[in-house]
C-alpha cells in the first residue's frame, strides 16, 4: 500500500492460480493526495485527470486502490501506486508484483505432427509450452516413457534403424490445472522387411500349393514381384498372383511337374529390396522321430528306432547314421591322450522303403551291435522319385547296462530318447549336401581300409625277402 510517509518505494508481491476461480485483484492505499497507477512503467491511471482511460476490466475506486477483474495471463506485471505530495516531499511510491499461474499449452514443432526422413538423416521433433510457473517436459515414445538425461522440450537423433519410428509425445506439467499432451508421428524410410514362414514347400503334381511373403516394412511403399530362375513368373488361371494387405501369395491351383523349381519374392524401393527365396519341390519333408517308451525299445546291444515323413510319393529308401556321442563335437583326429582314431564316425544305414502313396510314411528299424551303456546320436533322411530331404533333427537314445556291465563314471540307464535340432533355421539341403555326408563316411571307411591292405601287403614282402633272398 503507499501508506509510509518516510518511505520512497515499497514493493509487495501477489501470486495468483487458477484463473477460473479468480475474477478480480484488488490493490490498495489508504492516502488520499493525488493518486497515479503504472502497469510495468506505463501509466494506468490517474485519480486527478477525468481523461485518463482505464482498461475496462480496471477499476479505480474512491480510495485509490485498482481493482482488476477477470484475470488473464497478460495481467502478470509490476504495478507502481504513486502517491504526489506538495512541496518540499517528493512523490511516494509502491510496486505491487503480481504472477498469474496458468496451466500449460503445447505446440509441436512441426507444427502438423508429421515427420518423415530417411535413415541416415536426422530427427528432429519439439513442443513449444506456455505456461506459468514454466512447464517440465516429459517425453514418451509409443506410450513408454524414454529416458532422458534432463528434461527438454526438443529432441534430435540420428535415424538410423527404422525401430525409431512411432508415436513421440510430450507431457507439459506445471502443476497448475492438469497435465496437457502433444503427440508427433515419425516415419523413417528404409529399405523393405520381408519374412516367410514356409520356404521349403513340399507338394505333388496335381495338388495345391501356395508360396506366402509377408512384407513387414516398406516406407516408401514397395514394388512387388515374383520369379523364377531369375524371370518374372507368368500368371494366368491356373497360377495366381494374389495380394491382401502386407501378405502376398503366389497360388497354384494345380501343380505340374514343370511348377517344381526355385522361386523368388522381391520387394524394392529406391532405398532398397529385400528376396526371400523358396523351393517348391516334390522330395519329402523333413523326417521325425518318434519319442515313445511304447515305442523305442533299449536293449544293452540294440535299439529300435521309429519315424515318420510327410511325401506325397513313395518312398524308396531312408539313409540312417548313427554314431557314439560324447557331448562334444566330433572329428576324425586321433585321440590325443590315446592317438587311437575317432570311434564318433558316423555309420550308414540302408533302411528300404515302402510301397504307400502317403502322405504319411512311418518306418521302424532296430539297430543292433551297439555297445550297452552308452549314448548314441541318430539322423535320417529320405527318398522319393523327387530326390533325397532334409536331413532330420538329431535323436539322442541310450543302450541299457549289460550283464555285468556297469557304468563307472555316468549311469546312462535312465537316459530318455532327445530330439535336438541340428540348424537353428530351415535352410535347404541339395542332393549333393546328402552325398557329401556319405562320402565323409565312405572315405573313413576307406582310410581304415586302405590302412590294413598296406600293412597286409607289407607284412607279405618281409616274409618274401626272409625266405628268399
Amino acid at each position: 500500500m503507499c501508506q509510509d510517509p518516510n518511505s520512497r518505494s515499497i514493493t509487495s508481491k501477489y501470486v495468483l492460480s487458477n484463473i477460473l476461480s479468480i475474477k478480480q485483484v484488488n490493490l490498495f492505499t489508504d492516502v488520499k493526495p493525488r493518486v497515479r497507477w503504472y502497469k510495468d512503467g506505463t501509466l494506468l491511471g490517474d485519480s486527478k485527470d477525468p481523461g485518463t482511460l482505464l482498461p475496462p476490466r480496471v477499476q479505480m475506486h474512491a480510495n485509490f486502490s485498482i481493482q482488476i477483474n477477470e484475470i488473464r495471463e497478460s495481467d502478470t506485471a509490476a504495478y507502481t501506486c504513486e502517491v504526489i505530495r506538495p512541496e518540499p516531499w517528493g512523490p511516494i511510491r509502491q510496486t505491487h508484483s503480481v504472477e498469474v499461474q496458468y496451466p500449460p499449452t503445447v505446440m509441436t514443432i512441426p507444427d502438423d505432427g508429421f515427420l518423415e526422413v530417411k535413415k541416415g538423416e536426422f530427427v528432429d521433433i519439439g513442443c513449444e509450452t506456455t505456461g506459468f510457473p514454466p512447464p517440465v517436459v516429459e517425453w514418451r515414445k509409443d506410450g513408454e516413457v524414454m529416458e532422458i538425461l534432463e528434461h527438454r522440450s526438443r529432441i534430435r537423433f540420428k535415424a538410423s534403424h527404422r525401430m525409431q519410428a512411432g508415436a513421440y509425445e510430450c507431457i507439459a506439467n506445471n502443476g497448475v490445472g492438469s497435465p496437457v499432451a502433444a503427440s508427433i508421428r515419425v516415419i523413417i524410410q528404409d529399405a523393405p522387411v520381408v519374412i516367410a514362414q514356409r520356404t521349403f514347400v513340399h507338394t505333388a503334381p496335381g495338388l495345391r500349393a501356395a508360396l506366402l511373403a509377408d512384407v513387414q516394412f516398406a516406407v516408401p511403399p514397395a514394388r512387388t514381384a515374383w520369379y523364377r530362375d531369375g524371370r518374372p513368373v507368368n500368371t494366368d488361371d491356373r497360377v495366381l498372383s494374389i495380394a491382401q494387405g502386407s501378405t502376398y501369395q503366389l497360388i497354384f491351383r494345380s501343380i505340374r511337374t514343370t511348377d517344381l523349381g526355385n522361386y523368388t519374392f522381391r520387394a524394392e524401393n529406391k532405398l532398397g529390396m529385400a528376396d526371400v527365396s523358396y523351393k517348391l519341390t516334390g522330395v519329402p519333408n523333413i523326417a521325425s522321430f518318434k519319442v515313445d517308451p511304447a515305442l523305442n525299445k533299449a536293449s544293452p546291444t540294440g535299439f529300435t528306432l521309429v519315424w515318420e515323413v510327410d511325401s506325397y510319393s513313395t518312398i524308396i529308401e531312408y539313409y540312417l547314421w548313427i554314431r557314439q556321442y560324447y557331448g562334444r563335437p566330433a572329428t576324425d583326429e586321433p585321440d590325443p591322450l590315446t592317438t587311437d582314431p575317432s570311434t564318433s564316425i558316423w555309420s550308414k544305414i540302408v533302411v528300404p522303403g515302402d510301397s504307400s502313396e502317403g502322405p504319411i510314411h512311418n518306418a521302424l528299424y532296430v539297430v543292433r551291435g551297439l555297445t550297452p551303456s552308452t549314448v548314441y546320436e541318430a539322423l535320417v533322411a529320405s527318398r522319393n522319385r523327387f530326390g533325397w530331404s532334409k536331413l532330420s533333427a538329431v535323436l539322442h537314445f541310450a543302450t541299457e547296462p549289460g550283464v555285468g556291465n556297469t557304468p563307472s563314471v555316468v549311469d546312462y540307464s535312465d537316459i530318455s530318447p532327445i530330439l535336438e535340432d541340428i540348424e537353428t533355421e530351415p535352410q535347404n539341403i541339395s542332393q549333393a549336401q546328402i552325398f557329401g555326408i556319405y562320402d565323409f563316411v565312405d572315405n573313413n571307411n576307406c582310410k581304415r581300409s586302405c590302412i590294413s591292405q598296406t600293412l597286409f601287403v607289407t607284412a607279405l614282402l618281409l616274409l618274401y625277402f626272409k625266405l628268399y633272398v
